[in-house]
């Protein structure tokens, strides 16, 4: 099984940026608690269309930055 890079380092970036924002533990824990949900969503997605899990974990961030996107839009 593969985890690509981004995600498995993701709870050591939020902790950076929480540290600079000034957010409490519980925001920090918080915010680290969606890595799991995310790696499930990774695999899932990996499994079901028969791609990496890279490639899923690309596929999801490109749709939720697309997402975004589309809000400011």
């Amino acid at each position: 099984m593969y985890a690509p890079d981004f995600l498995i380092n993701a709870g050591g970036i939020i902790n950076v940026y929480a540290e600079l924002e000034n957010y409490g533990k519980q925001e920090i824990i918080r915010k680290t608690e969606n890595i799991y949900t995310t790696t499930l969503e990774i695999l899932n997605k990996a499994e079901l269309e028969d791609i990496t899990t890279h490639q899923a974990a690309l596929n999801i961030a490109q749709a939720r930055i697309d997402a975004r996107k589309a809000e400011k839009a």
